[in-house]
């Protein structure tokens, strides 16, 4: 038996058990769960855990109401690309790597599994608190044996692929969860640096960084406030995390099937 094996697998019928502070929603299959969540938060739901009832993939959103500046909260970002690095870590075998691709994408042995994003309420100005704020994360669990390109299947996995398919959906959300809560507290106590220092030391400086646009982008590294130093055009350019998402496309995990 494996070392790694989950000897009590979660029910996925059920509700996950989640930590103080949090309570667990299941979105139905073909529901936005982000979208979801934000419509949730912006009716005053706080510690809210959106997901998705599908079980091939982890899919979920937390609302949060930020205390503080806006570029300031979206280091929460930071925090869930952690938390769901050291789920996986605590829950697989050793060979499976976890590595982090500028802005959000989330990587398995250098293959494209997933990604984090944040999305919040429009801010007044630099000083201003936002009303409320999103961060969703979406993770491939099982592999896709549709057809696909060998380039596709090539540059993408998933935790089944990486021989940790055994996780259950529901068991790597409620591990996430408390993960997500210990750095949250951190952040709190300690401010950003351990989050920088860990997603630092997690990222793939190999990684190809593509822009929206087709231009690639050299990855120089991440500031003190959690902004991408990234070169594009022989020019250094400071990316805030609000801004990241009109530059760099989300990762595509469905795939489109070869005909």
């Amino acid at each position: 038996m494996s070392l790694f094996y989950e000897t009590d697998p979660a029910d996925e019928h059920t509700q996950p058990q989640l930590p103080p502070l949090l309570q667990a929603e299941a979105v139905g299959q073909g529901s936005d769960v982000h979208t979801k969540a934000i419509a949730r938060a912006a009716a005053g739901a706080v510690g809210l855990v959106c997901y998705s009832s599908r079980t091939d993939m982890l899919d979920m959103a937390v609302t949060l109401a930020p205390e503080v500046p806006a570029a300031q909260a979206a280091q929460m970002h930071h925090a869930l690309m952690i938390a769901i690095g050291d789920a996986i870590g605590a829950a697989s075998p050793p060979e499976v790597s976890v590595g982090y691709q500028f802005p959000g994408t989330l990587l398995l042995n250098r293959g494209v599994a997933g990604y984090v994003r944040v999305s919040m309420a429009p801010a007044s100005g630099d000083d201003s608190l936002p009303a409320w704020m999103v961060a969703g994360l979406r993770l491939r669990i099982a592999a896709d044996d549709r057809p696909r390109s060998l380039e596709y299947r090539m540059a993408n996995s998933s935790l089944e692929e990486e021989g940790a398919g055994f996780i259950s959906r529901t068991r790597l959300l409620e591990s996430c969860c408390r993960h997500f809560l210990v750095w949250l507290h951190r952040w709190e106590g300690e401010g950003f640096r351990p989050l920088h220092d860990l997603w630092v030391k997690r990222v793939d400086k190999e990684a190809v960084l593509m822009t929206r646009d087709g231009q690639n982008a050299e990855w120089i590294g991440l500031d003190e406030e959690g902004c991408g130093l990234v070169k594009t055009g022989g020019k250094a350019q400071v990316i805030s995390l609000l801004d990241a998402d009109a530059i760099f496309a989300l990762p595509e995990l469905e795939g489109a099937e070869v005909p």
